[in-house]
C-alpha cells in the first residue's frame, strides 16, 4: 500500500512538470519575439539582456555626445582664438606713429629758412668791412665776420651830396609829434587803399597848435567849400595857406599849405614868422581822423599837381640826415612804388618809391623816394623781391644834410 501511494505521487510529480515547463518556454519566447523581431534562434539566450537594455541604449549614446561636446571644448579653443585679439593690440604699436612726430620736427626747420633772409639782412653791415664810402662793395667780402673797424662817419662823398635847401622848422612844436608818419609819406597809396599822397601827415589829437613852418605872408586862410584847392570841394576842410619869400631852383614862389585844422587863427593878407600859431589840428575835409596835413607847393597854390616832397625841404633834426634816391631798372626806367628796407645797427625803416606821376620830384634832385629823420650813421639799404635781394648797399646817413643813392633793380 505504501508502495503503490509512492508510485502515485512520482507519478503526479512527473506529470506537473510535463506540464508546467512548455508553458513556461511558450511564455519565453511571446518575451523573446516582442523586443528582437529580427534575432537569430540560436541568438536568443544572448539577445536576452541586451535586447532589454535597447531602448536606454539609445539614451546611453547621449554620453558619448556629451562627452563629444566636451570633447569639442570649443570654450578652450575660442579662448585661444581670443587671445591672439591681444596679439592684435600690438596693432597698438601703431604707437610708432607718434614716430610721425618727424613731420612737426621738419615744420620748425622749415621757419628758420624762412627768417634766414632777414639773418643775413642784420649781419651785413659787418660784413661791409672795408668801406670808406658809401659806395657798393660785396656782401661776401668778409667770410670770418669780422665787426667794422671803426663807425665814424667817412669823410663827405660829392657823389652823394645834394644842394639842399632846407627851409622850413616842423610845423608841430616838440610837445606834440612833430615828425612825419611813416604810414602814408609823400607819394605813397598806403598799400593801395589810397590815392598818391601829396603831402605828409604830423598826427596829433585834436586841438594841437599848429606852427608856421617859415616866415611870409597868409596867402589863404579859411575854408575851401567853395574855393578848390584839391582834386574836390571841402577836401581839406579848414586850410591856411602861407607865401614865402624863397623861391625854388627855377625862380618859382614857394607855398606851404596847412589841411583838415579844426579851427583857423591867422586871416588872409596877415604876416607870420616861423614858428606862430596859425591854427589847430583837427579832422575836417577827407581827413579819416584828427591830424596835420602839409604840402610843399611851388608855382601856382590852387593847382593841386604841382606839389613837392616836403621831407626835403623841412630841417632836419640836430644830428639827423635824409635819404633821398631813385629806383630804376637796368635800363634806367623809372619804378613805382618799390618798397625798400633801411637798417641800421638800431633801426630799420621802409620807405616807398613814388607810387604814381600825379607826384612830383625835385627840380633839383629829381628822386623818387625818400626817407627823412635818419640818425646819422651806417645804414644797409635792400630791396628784395620773391626771396630774391635785387638790390643791396651800406651807406653812411650824414647828418643835417640829404644823402643820395641810385637803386638799380637787377
Amino acid at each position: 500500500m505504501r508502495f503503490f501511494l509512492l508510485i502515485l505521487v512520482l507519478c503526479g510529480a512527473l506529470l506537473s512538470v510535463n506540464l508546467i515547463q512548455p508553458a513556461m518556454m511558450a511564455s519565453a519566447e511571446r518575451s523573446l519575439a516582442i523586443p528582437n523581431p529580427f534575432a537569430q534562434p540560436n541568438d536568443l539566450l544572448s539577445t536576452l539582456i541586451p535586447t532589454a537594455y535597447l531602448q536606454p541604449s539609445r539614451t546611453a549614446t547621449v554620453p558619448p555626445t556629451r562627452t563629444a561636446t566636451v570633447t569639442l571644448t570649443l570654450t578652450s579653443s575660442l579662448t585661444p582664438t581670443i587671445t591672439p585679439s591681444p596679439t592684435v593690440t600690438p596693432s597698438l604699436t601703431i604707437t610708432s606713429s607718434p614716430t610721425i612726430t618727424p613731420s612737426p620736427t621738419i615744420t620748425p626747420s622749415l621757419t628758420p629758412t624762412m627768417t634766414f633772409t632777414p639773418t643775413l639782412t642784420l649781419t651785413l653791415p659787418p660784413t661791409l668791412t672795408p668801406i670808406a664810402s658809401p659806395t657798393a662793395t660785396s656782401v661776401f667780402d668778409n667770410p670770418n665776420n669780422t665787426p667794422l673797424p671803426t663807425w665814424t662817419a667817412p669823410p663827405p662823398d660829392a657823389a652823394t651830396q645834394l644842394n639842399d635847401h632846407y627851409l622850413f622848422g616842423r610845423p608841430i612844436s616838440s610837445n606834440g609829434t612833430n615828425w612825419v608818419d611813416r604810414n602814408y609819406p609823400y607819394g605813397n597809396t598806403r598799400g593801395g587803399r589810397l590815392q598818391v599822397h601829396h603831402g605828409v601827415e604830423f598826427v596829433n589829437p585834436q586841438g594841437t597848435p599848429i606852427r608856421a613852418a617859415g616866415a611870409g605872408v597868409v596867402f589863404y586862410a579859411g575854408d575851401d567849400l567853395s574855393t578848390q584847392f584839391g582834386p574836390i570841394l571841402n577836401y581839406y576842410g579848414n586850410l591856411v595857406i602861407i607865401q614865402h619869400a624863397a623861391t625854388d631852383a627855377n625862380g618859382q614862389p614857394v607855398y606851404t599849405l596847412y589841411g583838415h585844422m579844426v579851427r583857423v587863427e591867422v586871416q588872409t593878407g596877415q604876416a607870420v614868422e616861423e614858428g606862430d600859431n596859425i591854427g589847430m589840428v583837427g579832422g575836417t575835409g577827407v581827413a579819416l581822423g584828427p591830424h596835420l596835413h602839409m604840402e610843399i607847393r611851388v608855382g601856382d597854390p590852387y593847382n593841386f599837381g604841382v606839389t613837392r616832397n616836403p621831407e626835403l625841404w623841412l630841417k632836419p633834426f640836430r644830428t639827423y640826415g635824409v635819404l633821398a634816391g631813385r629806383v630804376t631798372d637796368a635800363t634806367g626806367n623809372i619804378l613805382l612804388d618799390v618798397s625798400l628796407t633801411i637798417e641800421s645797427r638800431r633801426l630799420t625803416r621802409y620807405a616807398f618809391s613814388y607810387a604814381g606821376t600825379s607826384v612830383n620830384a625835385d627840380s633839383v634832385f629829381g628822386e623818387n623816394f625818400t626817407m627823412g629823420d635818419l640818425p646819422a650813421d651806417w645804414y644797409t639799404v635792400t630791396v628784395g623781391e620773391g626771396g630774391r635781394v635785387r638790390f643791396r648797399q651800406l651807406i653812411y646817413i650824414y647828418p643835417d644834410r640829404t644823402t643820395w643813392l641810385n637803386v638799380v633793380l637787377n
